[in-house]
């Protein structure tokens, strides 16, 4: 199953290396605005990519800060 994740562009960096060292397929699905990417992620397991996409939010957020 295919999942669309909306990513804020100054984020990508953290979610690409998030999602790839997971074991996780994803391609770029191309520019929603012009300050947010959508990601489209290969998962047979959605919670578990929930899961795997709030650890990738709370490490933004210390990063922010």
């Amino acid at each position: 199953m295919k999942a669309g994740v909306a990513v804020d562009n100054w984020k990508l960096p953290v979610f690409r290396k998030r999602l790839t060292e997971a074991g996780y397929h994803y391609e770029d699905g191309g520019a929603l605005t012009t300050e947010a990417t959508l990601l489209t992620v290969e998962t047979s397991n959605v919670l578990a990519l929930k899961k795997g996409i709030e650890r990738c939010q709370a490490e933004c957020r210390k990063r922010a800060s």
